[in-house]
């Protein structure tokens, strides 16, 4: 797996994350499971609470909230679990 410029993993991939009245930010996935992602969050300005939607490759948004931020990432938190074989297809 790609590292970061401080030594975390990568997920090789970026998500477009939608917030506050339809503002768009391209975000490093660093981590990714079926209930949420782990994303390089600098730069953004949003706290833990918050309402977005998540654009992962080749996916359509899915409803997600901000459970934390600390340290530049943040945990975002899919309002629906991904699907099994799509989580499989970007982990590979």
């Amino acid at each position: 797996m790609p590292s970061t410029q401080n030594g975390e993993a990568s997920t090789g991939f970026s998500a477009l994350v939608r917030y506050r009245t339809r503002r768009k930010m391209e975000m490093e996935v660093l981590d990714i499971g079926a209930g949420g992602c782990l994303v390089d969050a600098r730069g953004w300005s949003v706290k833990p609470g918050e309402k977005v939607s998540v654009k992962l490759p080749n996916l359509a948004f899915v409803a997600a909230n901000v459970v934390w931020i600390e340290n530049s990432r943040a945990g975002i938190a899919f309002e629906e679990p991904l699907y099994g074989p799509t989580l499989e297809h970007l982990t590979s």
